[in-house]
């Protein structure tokens, strides 16, 4: 499996990190410091753009299903990329009728998993049932994160 589909398929694991890093209470200090993102510029995301991605998708509206409520999610993150200017932490998004039914081809527990505020609260379970790479990329496919280099 090369590094892209790892990358492709992790998406959504980084992302609930991400997430549940941005929400927690220890991260709301005003004195906590601001991490060198040079090296996630050369990716073209910026770490607030990712930041603001991942707290519209948390911020969605729930749909019918768990299926659904994760492609709001992920509708409400392209539209807070959109409305700032800047790109989406996802390449590309299977359309929503190809979305739903992968989906929910799905076991039921990784259903609930792909909704990011279940994944947040549940990380555990939800990297036990992540789906395979192949699966995955049948519903999205995200942005490669630039890894940072630590020069000596």
């Amino acid at each position: 499996m090369t590094k892209k589909l790892v990358v492709a398929a992790s998406v959504v694991v980084v992302a609930a990190a991400i997430v549940v890093v941005v929400v927690h209470p220890w991260n709301r200090s005003p004195h906590h410091h601001h991490a060198d993102t040079s090296s996630v510029h050369a990716s073209a995301i910026d770490q607030t753009d990712t930041s603001v991605s991942l707290m519209a998708m948390m911020n969605a509206k729930d749909g019918a299903t768990s299926c659904e409520t994760a492609f709001l999610a992920i509708e409400a993150e392209q539209a807070a990329a959109k409305l700032r200017g800047s790109k989406s932490i996802f390449q590309w998004v299977a359309p929503k009728p190809d979305f739903l039914a992968q989906c929910q081809a799905l076991p039921p527990v990784a259903q609930s998993c792909m909704m990011p505020r279940y994944r947040r609260d549940h990380r555990d379970d939800c990297l036990r049932a992540e789906p395979s790479a192949d699966v995955l990329k049948k519903l999205v496919v995200g942005v490669p994160v630039a890894e940072p280099s630590f020069a000596k």
